[in-house]
């Protein structure tokens, strides 16, 4: 019963394109990543089919209760991997905004999807010269790129699963439509990202400080 309710529950939020299987593809076949963090994740373990260290990091009641039944979960990753090893999941029920039990600089993969404001709270446990993937629908891109501790390295562009890597013409992004000064305090004002003239899927930031 179980496995049926991993796999229902995982199925009934993302099925299909909502899996977002072409992001994490696209960012596996950039670099082999050892560690990877996707705090505010819920229950979505498409990043584990794909990457084969993963810790999760969500307080949701589902996700707790998804999580609880760890065999079931790893059962449900090893039907859909695309590594030899062993996947390994590790999930912390509580707010990314909390001091995590993990080792500061530990990851070289941070993940920042739809979750809020990731990249500052969760810099720490990002190793220097590791990369920060995140999107822009809560204003976390723009957060990054204000941040002198990221320097913006990359896009990833493309829909459903035709998704690459492009690190070209970068100066073209993160300009405001609007003549604003684009400021932490604004970003998290709104609660959303701001109107760019172009824009991407996912930006791919280092931490070098």
């Amino acid at each position: 019963m179980a496995v049926r309710f991993a796999e229902k529950l995982y199925e009934k939020y993302y099925a299909g394109d909502k899996a977002r299987r072409g992001l994490f593809s696209a960012l596996a076949s950039w670099r082999a990543w050892e560690h990877v963090l996707y705090p505010g994740s819920f229950i979505h373990i498409t990043a584990s089919f794909l990457f084969p260290s993963v810790t999760y990091v969500d307080n949701d009641r589902n996700a707790k209760r998804f999580f609880s039944q760890m065999d079931e979960v790893r059962a449900l990753v090893e039907r859909n991997k695309v590594y030899q090893e062993a996947p390994q999941l590790t999930f912390h029920g509580t707010s990314y905004e909390n001091r995590l039990d993990v080792p500061e600089g530990s990851f070289d993969l941070l993940l920042s999807l739809y979750a809020g404001f990731i990249s500052k709270p969760c810099k720490r446990y990002l190793r220097m010269g590791g990369v920060l993937a995140v999107n822009n629908s809560h204003g976390d891109a723009g957060l990054a790129s204000i941040d002198p501790d990221y320097q913006f390295i990359g896009v990833i562009q493309g829909r459903g699963d035709q998704l690459h890597r492009e690190d070209d013409k970068l100066d073209a992004y993160f300009k405001p439509k609007k003549e604003i000064e684009v400021t932490e305090e604004l970003l998290r004002t709104l609660g959303r990202g701001i109107g760019y003239t172009k824009t991407a899927p996912v930006y791919l930031f280092r931490r070098v400080r």
